[in-house]
């Protein structure tokens, strides 16, 4: 009795396995999982269009046409191809990137207090646009003395043109109008947006390298946002904040455990 109830229960679970079984080409076989995983979710099933069995046989069909075409590519040995063979590398290293990145920062998200604390020591400089500038370096000794020059005088401008590594620089840094959250960087927009008409902030450090920010023109926003529009940027910018400080403090963390060594003068040489 024990072995046929064995049995019975077996040939239930191949049943329910082939049953859901969907396609095959081959070896390789569609299953339902298999979609809800390509579509996000069985949330995203009404997007298939699927509404009769005409239209459920054409999903399918749709799949085994792509699966024979990479399966020929396969047997094509495209996969030698040294262009093909990069793109693949490149694309497994974006998704294990983007893997790893968001496990380290899954669930980082600023207090409902702190979003608010920050709210009220910044409201202002969420009512107001700057006619920006900025110089932006990568070495702070040059940036020191970019300042210094500033401070006694020389054209931002003409700085700007002849100094920064920014897409703007050849604009004399020029950025335009901006708002807050526009730029990217907390620290940049702290810096700009606390600045008077024509004034020059102090030397401004982001992940991207050292800026020197001049406030050209000011004006007030219109219309003027709502402190829950502000509270929604700021709980955005804050999250962000964090989401990238968590990270970096990684890289810092691991690069400890690994043998670095870079050749910037060769690069150099390539460029000139």
């Amino acid at each position: 009795m024990r072995f046929i109830l064995i049995i019975t229960i077996l040939l239930l679970l191949t049943a329910a396995s082939l049953a859901d079984v969907l396609a095959t080409v081959n070896s390789t076989s569609l299953s339902w999982d298999d979609i809800v995983q390509m579509i996000g979710g069985e949330q995203n099933a009404q997007y298939l269009g699927i509404t009769s069995l005409v239209t459920a046989d054409e999903v399918l069909k749709s799949w085994v046409r792509e699966e024979i075409m990479v399966l020929a590519a396969e047997n094509n040995n495209l996969e030698s191809i040294p262009e093909v063979a990069y793109a693949i590398e490149q694309a497994r290293r974006q998704i294990l990137l983007e893997v790893y990145m968001n496990d380290l920062v899954s669930g980082l998200q600023p207090s409902q207090l702190e979003i608010e604390n920050y709210v009220d020591e910044w409201l202002d400089t969420y009512m107001k646009s700057i006619h920006a500038r900025h110089i932006i370096v990568q070495d702070i000794d040059l940036a020191n003395s970019l300042l210094a020059r500033l401070r006694a005088g020389s054209d931002f401008a003409t700085l700007a043109k002849e100094y920064s590594i920014g897409p703007s620089g050849v604009d004399g840094g020029d950025l335009g109008w901006i708002t807050r959250a526009q730029s990217g960087y907390m620290s940049f927009d702290e810096a700009a947006f606390r600045l008077p008409e024509g004034g020059i902030s102090n030397i401004v450090e982001t992940g991207v390298g050292y800026h020197i920010i001049k406030a050209v023109e000011i004006q007030p926003l219109s219309p003027e946002p709502t402190v829950s529009e502000i509270t929604e940027v700021v709980a955005m910018e804050l999250t962000q904040s964090m989401q990238e400080e968590a990270v970096m403090e990684q890289v810092e963390s691991l690069e400890t455990q690994y043998t670095v060594v870079t050749y910037p003068e060769r690069l150099l040489q390539h460029l000139e």
